[in-house]
């Protein structure tokens, strides 16, 4: 991954890259591959809009908890140890799930809380997962060969998938979760002829697209003090996401 692109930058270049292979080729096969990537690459920036527009509203909530004391610091540590031992044998795993949702619900229960809460739990989960999807976002739009992107998505998902239970009950974002994170480790099993092809990237594109999205509207629920969304929910935000990026009234475009 580029250490000096932008995702912004990063899309530009590879958008300028499909265009000009579509400009060269006659096969009506060939141009409707490339078509569908360049679509799969606007609708994978539009959320870097909203990843932006999430992480200002992260950023106005959390000033009222910005005191960095040594206590505080040290108490989230001690948390974090603490939740550590707590093991989540197979993320895909339902039933070992609800066991580890139940063991964390209990450890925030009876932690001693003084000086931090769950809410800045919650804040420094936010800010972390918002890096690593921006730093997936760049890496899919400058990859060549993407068997190790597949790789690093499934990575993500498996770590939002054990600190969900910070968010609360949310079985069916983790139900998502789980779906995206298979998804994923099917596709890193491939052909290497596939991970240079512009059918992965777009599968690629697609994924991560879902999978953000996913993150941003349960972030943003967790934010605004709303319940968290259930499957439903999620799929129609997901859909009316896409439908504006084809239809041009995404704010990015």
């Amino acid at each position: 991954m580029s250490n000096f692109l932008t995702p912004a930058a990063a899309y530009l270049n590879r958008r300028n890259e499909l265009l000009a292979e579509r400009s060269v080729v006659d096969s009506p096969v060939v141009i409707q591959t490339v078509n569908k990537a360049l679509m799969a690459s606007e609708i994978a920036m539009a959320t870097f809009h909203d990843l932006e527009t999430l992480r200002s509203l992260q950023l106005r909530k959390a000033r009222p908890i910005e005191q960095h004391s040594l206590r505080i610091q040290q108490e989230l540590q001690h948390f974090e140890l603490a939740s550590n031992e707590l093991v989540l044998t197979d993320t895909a795993d339902e039933a070992a799930y609800l066991c580890y949702q139940t063991a964390f619900f209990q450890l925030n229960g009876t932690f001693p809380w003084q000086y931090a809460s769950l809410q800045r739990v919650q804040n420094e989960l936010f800010a972390t997962t918002f890096t690593l999807w921006q730093e997936t976002l760049e890496e899919l739009f400058t990859s060549k060969h993407r068997r190790l992107l597949f790789v690093r998505v499934e990575k993500i998902l498996a770590f939002s998938i054990s600190k969900i239970p910070v968010l609360g009950e949310a079985m069916d974002v983790y139900r998502q979760l789980v779906t995206a994170m298979q998804t994923s480790h099917q596709r890193a099993q491939e052909t290497d002829d596939y991970f240079r092809s512009l059918e992965s990237y777009s599968d690629a594109a697609t994924l991560c697209s879902r999978s953000i999205l996913i993150f941003c509207f349960t972030t943003e629920a967790v934010l605004r003090g709303r319940p968290l969304p259930d499957e439903a929910q999620l799929n129609k935000r997901i859909k009316t996401h896409h439908q504006s990026v084809i239809e041009g009234t995404h704010p990015y475009f």
